[in-house]
């Protein structure tokens, strides 16, 4: 009986140990956090939790996390083949993944502004979701929010006093619900 309490312990302990020095190899921070220091941390291992307050319906591929001050990031799988379940929609979740930054320089916004690009909600990239695209330029809707994402975009690219936009991105290699 003592060998065997033994063993639970020891394999405790173990356990223990391992998931502490796993979790050690990532970098704990709050989302404002990790959009703050986003230039230094690029190609590092972080950990970020957050509120999921978009995901992309065409391939699941992208979410989008809001801190509560309104700072945002977006998440990929680490692995392009891998998606995202449709189920992490407005939860609480752990991601931990490796920093990358993109900038989005006055450039892009002027051509996508020419040329009326509706833009992903996630990462200003060109909308993917062909359905929603074609129902927003059929009804007209596609005129103004192509304005108000502009001017959005010029509105921060100015209040940073930047001729660029940082959007960050985590290549999530792990992500776990956290309010279950």
């Amino acid at each position: 009986m003592k060998k065997n309490i033994f063993f639970l312990i020891l394999f405790l302990v173990i356990s223990i140990g391992a998931k502490a020095q796993a979790s050690a190899e990532y970098l704990s921070f709050s989302i404002d956090q990790l959009v703050a220091k986003a230039d230094s941390l690029v190609g590092k291992k972080v950990e970020v939790i957050g509120l999921v307050v978009h995901m992309c319906g065409v391939d699941g591929q992208k979410m989008k996390l809001k801190s509560p001050s309104g700072a945002i990031l977006k998440i990929v799988p680490n692995n392009p083949k891998d998606s995202f379940d449709s189920e992490l929609k407005k939860q609480l979740v752990s991601v931990q993944g490796i920093v990358e930054v993109k900038r989005i320089k006055k450039a892009y916004i002027d051509r996508m502004e020419k040329e009326g690009t509706l833009l992903c909600h996630i990462d200003q990239s060109p909308c993917k979701d062909k359905p929603w695209v074609n129902n927003k330029i059929e009804t007209g809707a596609d005129v103004e929010i192509v304005k108000k994402d502009i001017a959005k975009l010029r509105k921060i690219m100015a209040d940073s006093g930047k001729n660029y936009i940082n959007s960050i991105c985590v290549h999530a290699t792990k992500v776990c619900l956290l309010n279950n």
